[in-house]
C-alpha cells in the first residue's frame, strides 16, 4: 500500500472511531462515472477514432516496410552492390519514419495525448466541481474516490455517484458558459 492510501485510511478510521469528529462522509466511484458519462464516452469514442486511425497509419507504414526488407532480401542475389545499398538505405530511412511517426502521434507528448488533455480534461475539470458543489450543498465533509482505492469501507448510504450522473446528465452545475450555476 503506497503512502497516500496508507495515510487516507488511517485517517479515515481515525475519523470513524472518534466521536469528537463525527464527520458527515460520502464517496463517488470516479471510473463509474466515467463510463456512464456520456459527455466522458463521445469523447472517448472520438479518441479511439484518432487512436485507431494513427494505427492504421503505422500498420500501414510497418507493412511498407517489411515488403521493402522482403524485396531486398528476394532480389539480393540480382542486385548490383551500388543498387543493394540504396535500396538497404531507403529501407533504414522508412525505419527512422516509423519510429519518428510513433513518437510524433502516440509518444508521451505526441498528437494523441494532447488531443486526449484537450477533449477529457474540461469534463475532468466539470466533475470534479460538481462533486464539490454537491459536497457544500449536502454538507459534506469528505467525499472519497472509491476507484482510486484510497476508501477501504463505507455504507452505500454515503454513495453520491448516481446523484454525480444524473445531475451530469441533466447539465446542472453549468450553464452554456460553463460555468457553474449558484
Amino acid at each position: 500500500m503506497n503512502f497516500k492510501k496508507y495515510l487516507a485510511v488511517i485517517t479515515l478510521a481515525i475519523m470513524l472511531a472518534i466521536p469528537a469528529f463525527a464527520q458527515k462522509l460520502a464517496y463517488v466511484q470516479s471510473q463509474r462515472i466515467l463510463s456512464e458519462y456520456q459527455e466522458f464516452i463521445d469523447a472517448q469514442n472520438k479518441l479511439d477514432k484518432i487512436r485507431n486511425g494513427y494505427d492504421a497509419e503505422y500498420q500501414k507504414m510497418l507493412k511498407e516496410y517489411n515488403d521493402m526488407l522482403q524485396e531486398i532480401d528476394s532480389q539480393s542475389l540480382l542486385l548490383s552492390p551500388e543498387k543493394k545499398q540504396e535500396k538497404t538505405r531507403q529501407a533504414q530511412e522508412k525505419a527512422m519514419a516509423i519510429e519518428k511517426f510513433k513518437y510524433d502521434k502516440l509518444g508521451p507528448e505526441g498528437e494523441f495525448y494532447k488531443k486526449s488533455q484537450e477533449l477529457t480534461k474540461p469534463i475532468i475539470d466539470k466533475i470534479n466541481k460538481l462533486i464539490s458543489k454537491i459536497g457544500e450543498d449536502e454538507g459534506y465533509d469528505f467525499i472519497f474516490d472509491a476507484s482510486s482505492g484510497a476508501l477501504v469501507h463505507a455504507l452505500p448510504k454515503y454513495d453520491i455517484t448516481d446523484k454525480v450522473i444524473e445531475a451530469l446528465n441533466k447539465g446542472a452545475g453549468t450553464t452554456t458558459s460553463g460555468k457553474s450555476k449558484k
